[in-house]
């Protein structure tokens, strides 16, 4: 029996045109080799799909992915950001955004139910007891019409399907029903504005004192308890710039210099050959003078608060100095001697002496300069702002501006308005104060290798302290491990509750096959050129019947804490080290100097030379990780010190 050729033709129109009336469609290549993605790819386009290689484009995306959360984080990996749309039944048994903290110090009212963001759900990993809030979703169509001001949602509407209904759709000759198969339904929404962003001129049009002026009128305005008014601004002092008495700088006598003379320390090369950079000095933890170099981290604050950047960067210089000076100072005429160190702070450290600072008194030695930090009001505010995670000292300012004197008015007068970041930052703000303690770090790091192990195979970590958070570094030997290796490292922290909130996750090495970063002039991104995630982590392990922070039993009384996962490979793994170790005046030293002496560029990612634009490879002879990064430094001229002497401050 011969067919008929119409039926024939017939049926394959029909079986090509399956897909033809879905929007473009995007395959995600996660879980998928090359040769299955391209499979996959095919056969989509054969059954009349329509393709599309730009994520951003797509309206349904397909994939080996098996939860919602795991879904919006390949989203967010990708740039895009969503809100999930959760229907009515399920927004009833899950949070939605994150549960402002209860107050802390005051009785009004405050219900901590309302007025709390749609939660982005793409990055937004928090453990599933938190963020109950009985909302319901405006977004299930079966149960509720659509309202018109909701059409331009729908149109920005994506879906994460199982990779299985491509295939059942191929079978059974057209498109099944999508409910069956969705991971993740969401709709697209603008990234989150940077923190501090803002117009770099604009701050330079201000002068410091101008700022802290502004700010001490401010002060004298009562705390509010509503939210201020649009029209309410900062007045302009019409003071003199600054009404405090100026201390005159220190000038040395001469029986001074008599008895320097016959009892000067002797000086390290550095001072006599006046060595300006930070990396080419070891600097250790707990240096001598550690009392006065407290005094002036202070006043770098200040600096920091007010905006001033000049003097920022003179005080870390200053700073950095001192701590690698290995001698008590006795005198300020010392001071002099040192590089980046003027009569300024020499005048400071003789304030120092007179208030009791190296035993002459039976006070504690201060600065008055410094003490401000704690007994001026606005600073006061300020700095317990600036404490926030996710709070740099231009929001800090903006804070203030608005009217907010605390915790408690950021809660009750801009919750919505805060950030991710902002929002876990006010959330946590005690427990991310508290330090972590070595053991501590040492714990979470063989957590984290334990389960770059279990996606991957093999894996090295190192960890350290940085203010209260952990840096852990991991690597490998092949470089197919650690491609997108975050992501599933992450995944996997998440399945067993150890990382309760995934703020940022970044695939720049990935993205770039893990090359060095490419040259540009004076690009100096160092922290920004790795994979890596940036997350909330508290240990999932805990006595159920045991009192947890928020008072009530069976609740996770574990403390939470801030850990920076970044994802090396190996070819480039002593660079990557070197670039996550060290205080923030030692790594800008280092780039400097590699600049300066050697015309190199420096990050993180690797090394190259600034005439011809390629990478130089430092460290190919080194077998272990500690052999590598020794090398790197070799090669940038700096010389080998540990870690524990890269403490600049």
């Amino acid at each position: 029996m011969i067919a008929d050729p119409r039926s024939s033709s017939k049926g394959k129109t029909e079986h090509v045109s399956i897909f033809s009336s879905q929007p473009p469609i995007f395959i995600l290549p996660t879980h998928l080799s090359l040769e299955e993605l391209d499979e996959v790819e095919g056969r989509l386009m054969d059954y009349g799909g329509k393709l599309t290689y730009d994520i951003a484009e797509a309206g349904l995306i397909l994939g080996k992915v098996g939860r919602a959360k795991r879904a919006a984080l390949e989203l967010r990996t990708r740039g895009i950001w969503t809100e999930e749309l959760i229907s009515s039944s399920a927004s009833k048994s899950t949070g939605s955004g994150v549960e402002p903290p209860p107050k802390r110090r005051r009785t009004d009212q405050y219900d901590g139910t309302k007025d709390i963001p749609v939660e982005i759900i793409d990055l937004s990993t928090e453990s599933e007891s938190e963020g109950e809030d009985g909302a319901t979703s405006r977004h299930d169509s079966s149960k509720h019409p659509i309202p018109k001001q909701k059409v331009e949602a729908i149109k920005n509407s994506i879906t994460i399907l199982k990779l299985e209904w491509l295939d059942i759709s191929i079978k059974s000759g057209e498109c099944v029903s999508q409910d069956p198969f969705v991971v993740y339904r969401g709709r697209k929404i603008p990234s989150p504005p940077p923190t501090e962003a803002g117009n770099k001129q604009d701050l330079l049009k201000q002068t410091s004192n101008q700022i802290i002026e502004r700010a001490k009128q401010d002060a004298g305005l009562p705390t509010p308890r509503t939210p201020p008014q649009d029209h309410i601004h900062a007045r302009r002092s019409k003071e003199p710039p600054d009404q405090r008495s100026r201390p005159t700088l220190y000038r040395q006598t001469t029986s001074e210099h008599e008895k320097e003379e016959t009892n000067e320390p002797p000086q390290p090369d550095w001072v006599r050959d006046q060595v300006i950079f930070a990396c080419l000095r070891s600097a250790p933890l707990h240096p001598p003078n550690e009392d006065f170099i407290s005094q002036l981290v202070k006043i770098r604050r200040i600096r920091e608060l007010t905006l001033d950047e000049i003097g920022v960067r003179a005080y870390s210089t200053s700073i950095a100095a001192l701590s690698a000076y290995p001698n008590p100072i006795q005198r300020p005429s010392e001071i002099l001697t040192l590089p980046g160190c003027n009569a300024k702070i020499a005048d400071l450290f003789a304030q120092f002496q007179q208030h009791g600072g190296c035993g002459h008194t039976d006070d504690d030695g201060n600065v008055a300069a410094a003490d401000a930090l704690e007994t001026d009001p606005v600073l006061r505010v300020l700095n317990s702002f600036y404490q926030i995670w996710g709070v740099g000292a231009k929001t800090a300012r903006e804070f203030y501006q608005r009217g907010w004197r605390d915790l408690d008015d950021i809660v009750e007068h801009g919750w919505s308005t805060l950030s991710r970041v902002q929002q876990i930052g006010v959330k946590f703000y005690e427990e991310f104060q508290e330090g972590i303690p070595r053991s501590e770090s040492e714990g979470i790091a063989n957590v984290i290798r334990d389960h770059a192990s279990r996606v991957r195979a093999g894996g090295i970590e190192r960890g350290k302290e940085l203010g209260g958070d952990v840096d852990i570094v991991l690597s490998h030997r092949d470089d197919a491990v650690t491609r997108n290796l975050v992501v599933d490292v992450v995944a996997s922290l998440e399945a067993e509750r150890y990382i309760t909130h995934t703020l940022s996750l970044h695939l720049t090495s990935s993205l770039r096959e893990q090359q060095t970063l490419p040259f540009h002039g004076d690009d100096t991104r160092g922290f920004d050129t790795l994979d890596k995630a940036l997350v909330v982590w508290q240990d999932p392990h805990f006595d159920a019947t045991t009192i947890g922070h928020n008072g009530h039993q069976g609740k996770n009384p574990n403390i939470h804490r801030r850990v920076d996962i970044i994802i090396s490979p190996w070819r480039t793994v002593g660079c990557a080290i070197l670039g996550w170790s060290g205080d923030t005046t030692f790594q800008r030293d280092l780039r400097r100097h590699a600049k300066k002496a050697r015309s190199l560029k420096f990050d993180s990612s690797g090394v190259r030379d600034r005439r011809s634009g390629r990478q130089v490879d430092l460290e190919h002879d080194g077998e272990t990780w500690e052999e590598r990064e020794k090398l790197v430094m070799e090669g940038l001229g700096v010389g080998w010190r540990p870690p524990q002497e890269r403490c600049s401050r």
